[in-house]
């Protein structure tokens, strides 16, 4: 049998036997780990992306974690990332709507995601300067300075591991996010802040957590599950390169995996939307000091579990002024607008869009080389702002480059070495681009910045002094948005 799957078999079977609180026996102490992972800004109950409806929320979550503090005396609570972007109620309060419930619950400590660099490093620091609790982020420099090591601002809450006691052991916890960042998020919008390797940051942790006479080490990592590492969630090669960690947490690629053993290491993953809550816990023999036991579980948030109080009511109005922002109607569809193909009527519109925002900016543009998301295409009837978080679902911003015809040319040619990349260039013909001729081009500040690595010749190409390349401030939904409240109707 393949041993990393003999391992995920053996944990699984572990969190499903997994015993409440151990009590009773004078030599064992059992401290619970409570623990959720991309929330996105989701209060509420949500649905899955298979269409599975009222699941997940914090709130939610809460009355889980509410009952298992109540039950295990010994416990602490943490996130592991992309806390507040996802929702209208996170758009609208800039991310504080979910730090201060954090706040609320008593979190001791969160991990930052990538997509809290989604609207710029001033909120970052506005959330991180919010939050009664550290921020656990070792892989990360702000003006060049390591997390722990900044002395200005609200960055110097920023730690690379922290140490807590609790029912008299001692647990030291790392953070470390994801490497990918500066792959998704533009220099404009991370300004001084930059990631570098995680594993160089876990093996410092590790070593300086040995001189802390910890009696376990947890790692609380917005990297997550994949069968194989990528550029984004290297956990595999992290995990087997540093030895001294006992249990991995992790986030980021939005899976529910209970319980898998990586090179010894019992790792966990709580889903995302809130839609699993995840629970660890570590066993000691308090005579020796040594960690006896270790299981791992997540438990699905469905209507089992009622909406938490507190949560509810100190999130009210917020949450109702993001319904009715939801609800307002930005214009109407007399046809269904198909998303078909790479030069369909809905890359149209969303093209003819960001053409139109160019120009109140007063920039020069012609031509925007974009895709569709993957979306369905847009059926006819009254639109609301919900519609348009359907159909553009992340804050990537505009913009503008001034590229010359060859080099178009070459991100075209790469982008269709990506089988699902339905990308395509509007407003220009490329059989009419003469080679030598600078074109302004639109492009969305995720693809920018390479899309993920899929899109590394046109990273390069902007980062060119003569591209002069710069960022819109305008996101895409809000410029579709303005497409619609300026033509109402449309075909």
């Amino acid at each position: 049998m393949n041993p990393t799957r003999r391992h995920f078999l053996s944990g699984a079977a572990a969190w499903m036997s997994a015993p409440a609180c151990i009590a009773g026996q004078r030599s064992i102490k059992t401290i619970s780990l409570f623990h959720t992972t991309d929330l996105h800004g989701h209060i509420l109950p949500s649905k899955t992306y298979d269409g599975i409806g009222d699941v997940g929320g914090l709130a939610r979550c809460a009355t889980q974690i509410r009952k298992w503090r109540k039950e295990c005396p010994d416990h602490l609570l943490f996130d592991v990332g992309d806390i507040y972007q996802g929702t209208i109620a996170g758009y609208q309060t800039e991310g504080k709507v979910m730090i201060d419930s954090f706040n609320k619950m008593g979190y001791d400590g969160w991990v930052l995601g990538n997509h809290e660099f989604d609207w710029g490093l001033d909120i970052v620091e506005s959330a991180i300067r919010r939050s009664e609790m550290p921020v656990i982020t070792g892989n990360v420099t702000v003006e060049e300075k390591k997390a722990g090591e900044i002395e200005d601002g609200a960055f110097t809450k920023l730690a690379p591991w922290i140490v807590k006691e609790v029912g008299g052991v001692r647990i030291g916890f790392v953070g470390l996010t994801t490497p990918g960042i500066p792959y998704w998020s533009r220099p404009e919008l991370l300004k001084g802040f930059s990631v570098f390797d995680p594993i160089e940051s876990l093996r410092e942790s590790v070593k300086e957590l040995g001189a802390e006479k910890v009696d376990a080490i947890v790692v609380l990592g917005h990297m997550g599950w994949k069968r194989a590492d990528d550029f984004a969630n290297p956990i595999q090669e992290m995990l087997k390169q540093v030895s001294g960690i006992d249990i991995y947490i992790g986030g980021h690629s939005h899976q529910d995996r209970p319980a898998w053993y990586w090179s010894n290491v019992l790792c966990t993953q709580a889903n995302y939307y809130g839609i699993n809550c995840g629970r660890v816990d570590l066993s000691f023999d308090l005579e020796s000091r040594k960690l006896v036991k270790r299981n791992a579980w997540t438990v699905l948030m469905d209507d089992r579990f009622t909406l938490d109080p507190v949560i509810v009511e100190s999130t009210k109005t917020i949450v109702e002024n993001a319904e009715e922002r939801r609800q307002t109607v930005i214009g109407e569809v007399s046809e269904k607008i198909s998303a078909r193909g790479k030069s369909s009527p809905f890359w149209q519109l969303i093209c003819t869009a960001f053409m139109k925002t160019a120009e109140k900016q007063k920039i020069i543009a012609e031509g925007v080389f974009h895709g569709t998301f993957g979306n369905p295409g847009v059926d006819p009837g009254v639109k609301t702002i919900e519609d348009a978080w359907q159909w553009i679902p992340y804050e990537n911003w505009l913009v503008h480059a001034r590229i010359t015809g060859a080099q178009i040319r070459v991100i075209m040619a790469e982008s269709k070495e990506d089988r699902y990349s339905d990308r395509n260039l509007f407003g220009l013909d490329p059989a009419d681009l003469q080679s030598d001729k600078r074109y302004g081009i639109l492009f969305n500040s995720y693809d920018s910045q390479s899309g993920g690595r899929r899109l590394m010749m046109l990273r390069t190409i902007l980062a060119e002094p003569a591209s002069e390349t710069r960022l819109i401030p305008v996101n895409t939904r809000e410029s579709v948005i303005d497409f619609f409240a300026d033509n109402y109707e449309v075909k």
